[in-house]
């Protein structure tokens, strides 16, 4: 995408007046802005756990390699209102000339934004935008968004979203789309589980805002970012919501399935999934076979924009593509619906608005929005996702009793309810400890219910039945301790005491 948004700008410079009238270059791409001012602050910063290889052009020469990976961060903001200049759209270009080489020359890149203001396409890269660089914080602490641009892209491919959505109260951090081992993106695993890991050091970056509030944390892709954002929130329990903008999740699923760790479990999180129509203009359904459709823990919304093509969820492409591609008026009423759907939905997860959720699950037509515009789907989650956790605090709450029967009551309520047996072990091994045999007696019996061969834990239902002073049933949980694994020297130890009436 990084080569393709520069296409689009080398058209716009040579097309002089053959150039297609471009799409609205204005401030209607998006709805009316929130009660923030905005701000933009562009951090140049490194991520010292990973490097990329130096650049080699066309002739073999290889360009200059930075210390670390390099993480060129915008970050969107509630400002302070002032009488600042707000950015025009050139700045952000002129931005992205170093978002790799940090040291890129203040001379060449004020050279080249020049260019772009002088040329055929001067309209569109002198249009203002919301943003004002550096201007004074907001007071107060807000949700966080990480924003993930699509395939190889430029971090501000959507800077009129981002934008928006600081204007209601949201702090937006991006960054470019890099490859794994050098600046090109790959598409395989290796690129996305790339991306992923940049989404994670931005939510660790974020947590020195005094603005953000990461504990509020959503995850926005466009196309590749669409599933990399998927990737980053199956590795992180940080991540509540995600929004998809006709993301790679829908398309790469030789991608995902070959992540062992992407699954509906670990993403049990809101999702939004903004989609262009399929082939015939169909609405996109929210398929049993598709990642969507796997995702039974959490509320799935499938919105289908039917005037957008995949490329118009970008609003940089929005702003520079022909308005010959799909009347213009649809495509800017589509996006912006996006746009909406998307604060809406961050409202009614990162915000608990009931009012949004409201808003979310209405049909569109009593939202505004009409049906040559827009559809949605909605598959609320099915099952609650239960853990050890949970198991722990009810198995508490009963008094330390019938651990198997509610294990198999969670078992039936989350399809992908687990417990460790080895962990159920030591766990039973703290009550014992603590003097609650009984409950000790309940964990040891669920692990080799769960594992019939776990010696281990026959082993510790013999110490625990020793500890109540019943040596019958002592007797019997070492003799399945010794039957399970012949090397149980101290199960077959007290089992000898014991039948002896031995001391313990």
């Amino acid at each position: 995408m990084r080569v393709f948004l520069f296409f689009l700008i080398l058209i716009a410079l040579a097309g002089g007046a053959q150039a297609a009238s471009p799409a609205s270059p204005s401030l209607g791409i998006t709805p009316a802005a929130g009660p923030h001012a905005v701000g933009l602050r562009v951090v140049q910063q490194y991520d010292y756990s990973r490097v990329l290889a130096a650049p080699v052009d066309a002739f073999g020469q290889a360009g200059k390699a930075g210390p670390a990976r390099p993480i060129q961060t915008l970050v969107w903001y509630p400002a302070q209102r002032s009488r600042a200049a707000p950015m025009r759209v050139a700045d952000y270009l002129q931005a992205s000339l170093s978002d790799v080489d940090f040291a890129f020359p203040k001379a060449e890149a004020a050279r080249q934004r020049a260019g772009w203001m002088a040329g055929p396409q001067r309209a569109q890269f002198g249009a203002p935008t919301r943003a004002v660089r550096d201007a004074a914080a907001a007071g107060g602490r807000y949700p966080v968004l990480i924003y993930a641009p699509s395939f190889g892209a430029f971090a501000h491919e959507n800077l009129d979203l981002c934008e928006y959505l600081a204007s209601h109260g949201y702090v937006v951090l991006a960054s470019p789309s890099l490859g794994a081992r050098s600046i090109a993106m790959s598409a395989d695993n290796e690129g996305v589980e790339a991306q992923a890991a940049d989404i994670a050091f931005l939510a660790h970056y974020a947590q020195s805002l005094p603005q953000a509030d990461i504990t509020r944390l959503a995850a926005v892709g466009f196309s590749w970012g669409g599933m990399a954002n998927v990737f980053a929130a199956a590795r992180s329990n940080r991540i509540k919501a995600l929004v998809s903008l006709d993301g790679s999740i829908r398309f790469f699923p030789k991608i995902w399935s070959a992540a062992g760790y992407v699954r509906p479990a670990s993403t049990a999180v809101p999702l939004l999934f903004l989609a262009a129509p399929a082939a015939g203009a169909k609405a996109m359904e929210i398929d049993d076979a598709s990642y969507l459709g796997t995702m039974k823990y959490s509320d799935v919304y499938a919105a289908t924009l039917y005037p957008l093509t995949h490329g118009d969820f970008s609003s940089w492409h929005l702003r520079f593509a022909p308005a010959d591609v799909s009347p213009v008026d649809a495509r800017l009423q589509a996006y912006r619906s996006a746009a909406l759907y998307t604060r809406r939905f961050l409202d009614a997860y990162l915000k608990n608005d009931a009012s949004a959720l409201e808003f979310l699950q209405a049909p569109p037509a009593q939202n505004g929005i009409g049906s040559e515009l827009m559809s949605m789907a909605i598959r609320p989650a099915s099952f609650v996702l239960l853990g050890e956790a949970d198991f722990l605090r009810a198995f508490a709450k009963a008094g330390y009793r019938n651990a198997r029967d509610l294990y198999t009551q969670m078992s039936a309520r989350s399809p992908d309810f687990r417990l460790s047996p080895a962990n159920l072990n030591q766990l039973g091994a703290q009550l014992l400890q603590a003097g609650n045999a009984r409950g000790a007696v309940e964990l040891f019996q669920l692990a080799t219910h769960i594992e019939p061969g776990f010696a281990s834990a026959f082993d510790g239902e013999g110490a625990a039945y020793e500890s109540l002073g019943e040596t019958a049933l002592a007797i019997a949980a070492y003799e399945k301790a010794v039957a399970a694994d012949k090397n149980q020297g101290k199960a077959r130890a007290r089992i000898e005491a014991l039948r002896a009436g031995g001391p313990k």
